[in-house]
């Protein structure tokens, strides 16, 4: 078995080059820190997993030490990097996490080769494919007893979150969440009154009319891209998936899918391939997010698909005119269909972590979890907290953008659904991105599309 599990760790490792706890809370997987079961356990001559850790009673400070993708250009790095100094000055001289820079593509591939050499640093976020091999290995610790120990943790976590993050023997293997964050659109208000619209319509018929009419004003409707990951295109393509209710259903399940070569997926990237072709800028063939998202803030496009945490960006005046963000207006998509989910593996812990770092980690937790940290942070980036009122005076902090998201969620909103990328192996998703510009250059047709993304599934279920 453990044999198996590093050939399929090492097959993933080459797919994604090619495309580019203890019953009482104290201890941390004593069960497993022999290293004896085939599990993967930190190394500590890695240089991105302990740095000076110190030692626990000491009195030494604790260094924690991790890679991060929200950093730089990141919008992610805009609350994260604060947040993260916020907790070094309150916990100063007993613990100071330290940011490893990397850049988000590179990620997902750093961690899998990272484990392979068993070298992980004391804090990943895992894809569901790793995932599940390090749940089998018994290579996480298991944070049930901390979080039963945590109150101020337990009681703002998701119901859902917590149960798919408890493997089949109960054990907790990743931090649940206690937030969602709705997925939709931003538009240009100014441009779309141009084309005498003042949103884009509920239906997708309605929507693609729409955007014939900005085309038939001179405005260029949509930001997409085809280059890193293909994101703002796979979002389109995921609500669409959502809007139908076969796809509703798939979505629903969560099950991961290895056959394309249906009517649901080919006519979803039929409709993908005509707003490449037709309705989109030039640059969005090979465009990174940093591209997509200028053209957006340039006001060369109408609208694009993203998350609340770019909200802050509108009125960054290194990123957009002086003024922009009075401009923009959000809302979800066609149908009622909102993306997002608390389904997911977010902060995993592996095992062979020095204590005293597991224990820093769970104040880190909390400190996130806290009332006014996670209420600062849905302030920043949006969402709600289901188990967390939002106070007045947070909701008076809130940027109109997402005040006005926050309220199509509330008035519009009929599915909150995963996205492609929940549901499909992490090799389809590289897949993905590759042949988005073939299909919007007509060098592959959907079916091409679908046929390659189903071999390519296939192989991973071999």
């Amino acid at each position: 078995m453990k044999k198996i599990s590093f050939l399929l760790i090492a097959l993933l490792l080459v797919l994604s080059l090619a495309a580019c706890g203890s019953n009482n809370g104290n201890k941390s997987g004593s069960d497993h820190s022999s290293g004896n079961n085939g599990a993967a356990p930190n190394d500590s001559s890695s240089d991105s997993s302990n740095g000076d850790s110190g030692k626990a009673g000491s009195g030494k400070e604790i260094v924690i030490k991790f890679p991060s993708y929200k950093t730089g250009n990141n919008v992610g790095a805009i609350f994260f990097l604060p947040q993260i100094e916020r907790f070094n000055q309150k916990f100063a001289g007993k613990y100071k996490i330290e940011i490893e820079e990397i850049v988000q593509d590179e990620y997902s591939k750093k961690i899998k080769l990272l484990y392979q050499q068993k070298k992980l640093p004391p804090l990943i976020e895992v894809d569901k494919e790793l995932a599940d091999i390090m749940i089998n290995n018994g290579d996480l610790v298991d944070l049930k007893p901390y979080i039963d120990n945590s109150p101020e943790i337990k009681k703002v976590l998701i119901d859902d979150s917590v149960k798919y993050n408890t493997d089949k023997n109960g054990k907790i293997v990743s931090l649940p969440l206690a937030f969602e964050r709705p997925i939709g659109m931003y538009y240009n208000k100014e441009l779309m009154q141009k084309a005498g619209l003042t949103g884009f319509s509920d239906t997708w018929d309605g929507f693609f009319s729409d955007l014939d009419k900005l085309k038939a004003t001179g405005i260029t409707p949509l930001s997409l891209m085809t280059g890193e990951n293909g994101w703002t295109t796979m979002l389109l393509a995921s609500a669409m998936i959502a809007s139908d209710p076969e796809g509703q259903q798939i979505l629903t399940k969560g099950d991961i899918v290895t056959n394309f070569n249906s009517p649901l997926w080919i006519n979803t990237f039929t409709k993908i391939q005509k707003l490449l072709q037709d309705y989109t800028t030039k640059s969005a063939l090979g465009a990174t997010y940093s591209i997509a998202a200028n053209e957006f803030f340039s006001e060369n496009t109408a609208a694009i698909a993203n998350g609340p945490w770019m909200v802050g960006d509108f009125s960054n005046t290194d990123k957009a005119a002086e003024g922009f963000a009075d401009k923009v207006g959000a809302t979800i998509y066609p149908n009622g269909v909102a993306l997002g989910s608390a389904d997911g593996y977010w902060y995993s812990i592996p095992v062979g972590t020095p204590q005293e770092q597991i224990d820093g980690l769970i104040e880190y937790f909390k400190f996130i979890y806290s009332p006014e940290e996670l209420n600062a942070f849905l302030v920043a980036e949006g969402g709600f907290a289901p188990k967390l009122p939002m106070p007045d005076e947070s909701k008076a902090k809130l940027n109109p953008i997402m005040r006005q998201l926050n309220d199509e969620v509330g008035s519009k909103m009929k599915t909150l659904n995963r996205l492609i990328y929940d549901i499909v192996p992490q090799s389809v998703s590289d897949l993905f991105a590759k042949n988005l510009p073939l299909l919007a250059t007509n060098d592959m047709t959907p079916e091409q599309f679908c046929k390659a993304m189903t071999d390519t599934a296939e192989k991973f279920k071999k």
